[in-house]
Parts: C-alpha cells; structure tokens; sequence
C-alpha cells in the first residue's frame, strides 16, 4: 500500500500536470455549486426577513368564525375568559388582544403644507402597550388617559393661546380645559409602503425614509401631530351614524413605525380604544375583541394548536400568509437546487468523461506504477484523489463566486434602490451549513465522477498497459 504522503503528492503533481484536463472538469462543477450556494443563501436571507419580521410561522391570529342569522351577529365572542383559556394552553409563549374601532372616526392632518383627510373607522384598532416593549418609542405609547394619569393633567393656558407647558406632547381640550397627552399611534411598514410608493408620487410629498431623522428634520414629534374626529365620517350612507352633539375631537401623534401596528390603518394603546367604543358603540363593543395574536414556542405545534381552537373553543386561525409565503419560497427554492444539481450531474458525468479518456492516455504510466508495486486500490485511488482535489478546489471557487455574487447584488440594492420598509442590509444569509453543504457535494459529485474511471483504472494488468498500442 502506498504511503498516505506519497499518494498526495502524486495527486497533486498529477493535477498540475493536466491544468486544461483540470480546468475542464472543474468549470461545472463551479458554476453548479456556485448556483446552489447563492440561490440556498438568497433563499434563507429571504426568509429570514419574511418569515422572521413580516409573517413569523409561530405567530397566529386567532379570530371567531361569522355567524349570522336574520341580520344578528351570533360568533363567539373573544373577551378576557377567551384570553385567559388560550393563555393557559401548554406551548403558548404569549398572547395579545386586539380591538377594532367599532365606529366610525375620520382623520385630518396638514403635512408639508398639503391638507390630508382620511377615514379612520374600521382602519384602527388597539392592543396592549406590552406589546411593543423594546420598541424606541415603548415610553410613550401607553394610556395617557387612564385614571392615574388624568388626575396628574394641568390646566390650560390663559386664553386665547391655551397653551400648555410641553406643547411637544400635551394639548389643550375646550371639553374640560386641561392640557391632555395627544393619542399616542403607531403605523405598520406596509402602510408607509403604500404611502411612498403611490400617495407621497402622486401629491408631490416627501418619501419617508429611517423615520427617526424624518422626524427630526422637521422638528420633532410634536410636529406629527394630526386630530382624530371620533364619530366623524367621510362615508356617504354609512350604517352607523353617530349624533353630531356626540362627535368630537382628539389629537394624535404618530410616534413610529412598527410591525405591531395593523398592516392598513393607524393601531393606539388598548385603552384608548376601549373608552371610545363604549362611549360611541356601548359595552359590548368595549369588552370585545377583534383577535387575539398567539406566539407559540414552535411552529410546528400550528397544527395541533388550531384543532385545539377549533374543537374546544369554536375558533380558527386566519389565513397566514406566513405559510403562503413559506411554501412559494420553498417551491422556488426547490426549483432552483434542482437545477444546481442537475450541473453538477451533468459536470460529474463530464468528469467521468474526461477521466476515461486520461486513463486511456495514462495507461503506460499507470502500467509503470502496477510494475514497481502500486496496487489496484492504490491506483484507484489516485484517480478519486484526483477527482476529488477537483471537487474541492471547484467547490471553493462555486462558493467563493456565490458570496461575491451576493456581495455585488447587496452593493447594488443599497446604491440603486431606494428606502422601503423591510429593505435589508443583505438579502442573503450563509449559515456554515450552507457553505460546508456546497463543499461536500461538489467533492462526493467529483468522486462519483471519477469511481467508474477508477475502476477501469485499477483493473488494468502491468503487462497489458506496457504493450505499445
């Protein structure tokens, strides 16, 4: 048997030896493991950013089921004691009501000079201020309103200013004359996508980029204030009409961006939006909830958790667009590693095809190594050695073009493209997994490659392969 450091260095002077033979074998194999990198990288940065940000898969909204009869609305109502049974199930990390605004309620704001009025009613809702704890903005998105901070407020400014002392944050309400907290919203990305890409064009707006420095620029949050008419419609024919001595005004702030918020609509602590749908729609709407968001502790307990729903509490969970967006991403995918490893076959059998015809021109040479001692399996492994070094070096090369092509498409999306909600730094991960994946294809490919022509080779007789042809 030949001695481990003398079959490397015969590999090697072999591979040297043959650099066309090389570089003809290895071009595929390159090109192939190059794809399966980049497109399995790309796949996983996608994700990462969709399933992880946009649409987590352990993440679900649960709602109940519609039922009606003769005009009466007979679903189950979500209130506390649903809460509290969802949150006592085994595998839920946590759960968050969310209340719809039950009436209808108008919008009306002056920006960058432009009068913007808008509907409000069925485009709002509340959730808890725990929800967005770790948010920048967390301290301030919390019920100004509550009993403990109104017995704090000041009383207005002398007319006919009324001013308050913190004009930033507090403004002055006629109905008791004291310096309120303006409502404290947060909008979701997908609505300041739609606002960038079809409003801010078509009204000749600014686009909003990190919305922090938009702020700034424009002198603080005090300046994204706008009033909020509670009963107020824009709606012709509406079905629910509030009295016009009932209707009145608050003011907003829009304090930041999050994916808390609904998707389309304005999103304000719980407890702004229980006060207004009992003062405007009564006690049941005020006790009621729209849905309740559960994180569970895995994605795969989905499953068991809404037959759970669906047997114990007559609930379902919404349509996900996580799962959605989960299957098309891993049929494209799948789409695409397929048509990586169908290269590197096709490069394998090129491989293979080249080897049968070095072993023909090399017979001679391996006739010489049978003569003075090499065996069979010395042979044979010479030729996979051989095989394999291409495999290796292909390999590093695939992954090496795949993390440049990478690194070129995030260099471009960041100097042409312009800001958009959810616009990453990279659209690629590429976890060691992926990379040590790409390297041990392309090595077992390059050897299955090279087996048959190894096998030829090592059956070859001394004597026959020394006979001239």
């Amino acid at each position: 048997m030949m001695p481990a450091g003398k079959l490397v260095s015969l590999v090697w002077r072999n591979v040297l030896r043959s650099p066309r033979h090389f570089a003809l074998s290895a071009f595929g194999i390159v090109v192939g493991i190059a794809s399966f990198v980049f497109f399995l990288g790309l796949s996983m940065g996608v994700k990462q950013v969709i399933l992880g940000e946009l649409f987590p898969l352990d993440r679900v909204e649960v709602v109940a089921p519609r039922a009606s009869f003769l005009g009466r609305d007979y679903r189950k109502k979500l209130d506390d004691a649903v809460v509290a049974q969802i949150r006592a199930r085994p595998g839920v990390v946590s759960v968050v009501p969310r209340m719809a605004m039950a009436f209808p309620a108008t919008g009306q704001a002056i920006f960058e000079g432009n009068s913007i009025n808008f509907e409000l009613g069925g485009f709002a809702d509340g959730i808890p201020p725990e929800m967005v704890a770790g948010d920048e903005f967390a301290a301030l998105f919390r019920d100004w309103e509550a009993p403990e901070e109104t017995a704090k407020l000041a009383p207005c400014g002398p007319p006919p200013e009324y001013e308050c002392a913190d004009p930033a944050r507090y403004a002055c309400e006629q109905r008791d004359s004291k310096c309120h907290h303006r409502v404290p919203v947060i909008v979701s990305p997908t609505l300041l996508e739609l606002y960038n890409g079809q409003f801010a064009a078509s009204h000749g707006l600014p686009v909003i980029g990190e919305f922090e420095q938009f702020v700034a620029t424009r002198g603080g949050l005090g300046k994204m204030r706008f009033y909020i008419g509670l009963g107020d419609t824009m709606v012709a024919g509406s079905n629910i009409t509030v009295p016009a001595h009932k209707q009145r005004h608050v003011q907003g702030m829009l304090l930041g961006i999050s994916l808390k918020a609904m998707p389309i609509g304005m999103t304000v602590p719980l407890g702004y939006m229980e006060r207004w749908n009992r003062e405007f729609s009564g006690e049941e709407a005020a006790t009621s909830y729209s849905s309740i968001v559960v994180t569970l502790k895995d994605k795969d307990d989905v499953a068991p958790f809404a037959a759970w729903l669906n047997t114990s509490l007559d609930l379902r969970i919404a349509d996900s667009m996580g799962e959605r967006f989960a299957t098309a991403i891993f049929i494209v995918t799948s789409l695409f590693v397929l048509i990586s490893f169908v290269i590197v076959s096709i490069s394998a059998i090129n491989i293979a095809h080249n080897f049968f015809m070095q072993v023909s021109e090399r017979r001679r040479e391996i006739g010489v190594l049978r003569a003075v001692g090499a065996t069979r399996a010395d042979i044979g492994l010479i030729i996979l050695g051989e095989a394999a070094l291409i495999g290796m070096v292909g390999g590093l090369l695939g992954i090496g073009l795949a993390l440049g092509a990478g690194w070129i498409v995030d260099a471009a999306s960041a100097a042409w493209l312009p800001a958009f909600p959810f616009k990453p730094e990279t659209y690629f991960a590429f976890p060691p997994w992926i990379l040590a994946s790409g390297l041990g294809f392309s090595i077992l490919f390059c050897v299955l490659g090279g087996f048959l022509p190894a096998r030829r080779a090592a059956a070859e007789e001394p004597a026959q392969a020394l006979v001239q042809q």
